[in-house]
């Protein structure tokens, strides 16, 4: 079940956007188009972006993942909290023209020096990634979050690190065995947290002493 928000911590998350009203007008109404065909793309809502911008700057990332970059939505709202903290973002895309319209959104958001998008299956495209990750936002196929855990862990996932998933409400029954793995697993802090009360995040926190 989704963990439901107190007020204050509501309050705080929207608060994001009025916060990121500091970036240029061309970046807002980017965003505003992009969340506008975001049902088209499956990418996630803007109160989720928010909150991965939100939990990027908060844990002070600066090597972040993420697999299903879709139109880049996610992106670019990861991108700029990586403004602040001076990260870069690897982002997978298996299908081409959403990549190459991912390519497109980044550049317009003056974001290509952060944000590097690659085409290709997320299972093999991890599997050839250095890491490690502070930060690990998963999007893309829900059957395949064990394999992708697999891959990342341990080596790939710094300790103190943040593993998202999202979908972890709607689609629990497709990714029910990660989400019972990831919940019992020793060394990480695992909690279900929605900001809209329909679908949300599985987050997860590798301990930093195991």
């Amino acid at each position: 079940m989704a963990t439901h928000v107190p007020p204050a911590i509501a309050n705080a998350i929207d608060g994001v956007s009025q916060r990121v009203k500091r970036y240029p007008a061309h970046i807002q109404r980017l965003l505003d188009e992009m969340d506008a065909k975001g049902y088209q793309f499956w990418s996630v809502p803007r109160k989720d972006g928010e909150l991965l911008h939100f939990l990027v700057k908060a844990t002070r990332s600066r090597n972040v993942l993420e697999v299903g970059t879709s139109h880049g939505f996610s992106a670019i709202w990861m991108g700029l909290a990586l403004e602040e903290t001076g990260g870069r973002l690897t982002t997978i895309e298996i299908d081409k023209e959403r990549y190459n319209l991912a390519r497109k959104h980044v550049s317009e958001a003056g974001l290509s020096q952060r944000i590097a998008c690659i085409k290709g299956d997320g299972h093999v495209e991890v599997a050839k990634l250095d890491g490690p990750f502070d930060f690990v936002f998963l999007d893309a196929d829900k059957e395949g979050q064990m394999d992708y855990f697999n891959k990342l862990y341990p080596m790939k996932l710094t300790l103190g690190g943040i593993l998202a998933v999202h979908n972890a409400i709607r689609q629990a029954y497709a990714m029910r065995d990660y989400l019972e793995m990831i919940q019992r697993h020793p060394e990480f802090d695992t909690v279900i947290l929605s900001t809209t009360m329909d679908d949300g995040f599985c987050l997860s926190y590798h301990h930093r002493t195991n």
